[in-house]
């Protein structure tokens, strides 16, 4: 019998995250349309932000890394910069 170390109820934030973020990569390649990749993994990195701000930190157990404020500012950023180099490449 497996025993987990972390609970599964408390794995759930990072594992919607990394589903988003796989489901990202997948439909980039399926589509070959990198837009419907890159808008799915800018989705991804701004959850991880909105979860990283509101949820404790029990439940951001992937997410935590370093203070919360570097946490959302850095996932935010990357969400933007993400959504904004999608918008702007030629396709």
């Amino acid at each position: 019998m497996v025993q987990w170390e972390v609970p599964p109820t408390r794995r759930i934030a990072f594992v919607v995250v990394l589903g988003l973020m796989a489901a990202s990569v997948l439909l980039t390649v399926l589509f070959d349309d990198f837009r419907v990749g890159g808008y799915l993994l800018a989705t991804a990195m701004a959850l991880a932000a909105v979860i990283r701000a509101s949820l404790p930190e029990k439940y951001c157990l992937g997410l935590l890394v370093r203070s919360r404020t570097f946490d959302v500012a850095t996932a935010a950023v990357f969400a933007i910069a993400i959504a904004i180099t999608t918008a702007i490449v030629p396709g």
